[in-house]
């Protein structure tokens, strides 16, 4: 395995100092100073505030301009726990909210080491009951409810879809987890050798676990809300999206834990990317970005829309399409001369329905 050359630039990023954290979140911030926040035609945003337990949590909401009564996504950025702000996935989230025409709310958790676990699972699920609380004030289904995040915010996804699934919360129709963090123990083979991966390596792992579990760290229930692989069993999970790259120290737990879900009875769609590293996603020109982009929007239209598996199978048969023209031509030849009732059975199976 080798690291596709589009994201080479990454190297370029200082590692990640656990030392001298202030110092790290002010270069982060610097950074993303040197940056106009994006904007879309397509979708407004805005922040507010809401009543956590002891404490203002900030969110950032994002309405897409063109769409139906479907529902909404809690978003969660990444940053190792440690680092980050509603900007830091600024751009993902504008993305989500316009290409899959859903309202999306991102959530300015507490960062550790300062505020260790519960603090940032805390304030997920506070905005996971507010947004529930608040879905027909912001035009969404609140039956229809999808969670995600990038890195460690898809770790606190994961948390959060264990302790819905405990709770009785049962209105998530979707894990959105964008190579997560999910093995405290680091037992994977990835996890240990992955030493020269940019971005992201194995040496960050042990740091980024200590800063988040601080001085007492979680058992039993609560351990797995922290660190999903050390649930006991996963049934009853929300279907999960799930991406890792190939390159990715956090690959073989991302895979082990896709695997379990699916021996669990969960639905799963997981996309592997040939030569990504983590935080592949930062390189948005890169092809496997954009596809990403475009596989997410579709997960969530499947999820929240209403005629979500309409539009699912249709997309699925445009993309049949577009890779295998010239076979789905030698199809059509033969379709001609089927029997109607095979024929019928074909059309039924890619769009839901027969045609008339």
């Amino acid at each position: 395995m080798s690291l596709d050359p589009v994201f080479e630039p990454l190297r370029q990023m200082p590692p990640p100092d656990f030392a001298d954290l202030p110092a790290v979140r002010a270069r982060m911030a610097s950074m993303q100073a040197m940056l106009p926040r994006r904007r879309s035609a397509n979708v407004s945003f805005g922040d507010r505030e809401i009543d956590g337990r002891d404490r203002k949590i900030k969110i950032r909401v994002y309405e897409p301009k063109r769409r139906g009564r479907g529902g909404a996504l809690l978003y969660f950025h990444g940053g190792g726990f440690v680092v980050g702000d509603l900007d830091t996935e600024h751009p993902q989230c504008l993305d989500h909210a316009e290409h899959a025409g859903c309202v999306v709310v991102s959530v300015d958790y507490r960062l550790a080491p300062e505020f260790p676990f519960p603090a940032a699972h805390e304030d997920g699920w506070t905005a996971l009951h507010w947004l529930a609380a608040n879905a027909k004030t912001l035009g969404v289904d609140p039956a229809r409810i999808a969670i995600g995040g990038g890195s460690s915010g898809a770790t606190l996804a994961a948390g959060l879809a264990l302790r819905a699934r405990d709770e009785g919360f049962s209105a998530l129709r979707l894990a959105m987890l964008v190579q997560p963090s999910l093995d405290h123990l680091q037992t994977q083979p990835s996890a240990r050798t992955f030493s020269d991966t940019p971005f992201l390596a194995s040496e960050h792992l042990p740091s980024i676990w200590r800063c988040y579990f601080g001085a007492h760290p979680p058992t039993g229930k609560a351990l797995s809300y922290a660190a999903p692989a050390a649930a006991e069993r996963l049934t009853g999970f929300p279907p999960v999206f799930l991406i890792v790259g190939e390159v990715d120290p956090l690959r073989d737990e991302a895979l082990a834990f896709a695997m379990r879900l699916i021996a669990d009875g969960v639905e799963v769609e997981l996309h592997l990317l040939a030569g990504a590293p983590h935080g592949f996603d930062l390189v948005e020109h890169a092809p496997v970005t954009q596809l990403m982009r475009d596989a997410r929007a579709a997960a969530l239209v499947r999820a929240l829309s209403p005629d979500g598996v309409w539009r699912r199978r249709m997309v699925a048969a445009n993309s049949t399409f577009r890779l295998s023209a010239p076979l789905l031509v030698g199809a059509a030849k033969r379709f001609a001369s089927w029997p109607a009732r095979q024929a019928s059975t074909l059309v039924r199976s890619l769009f839901g329905r027969s045609e008339r």
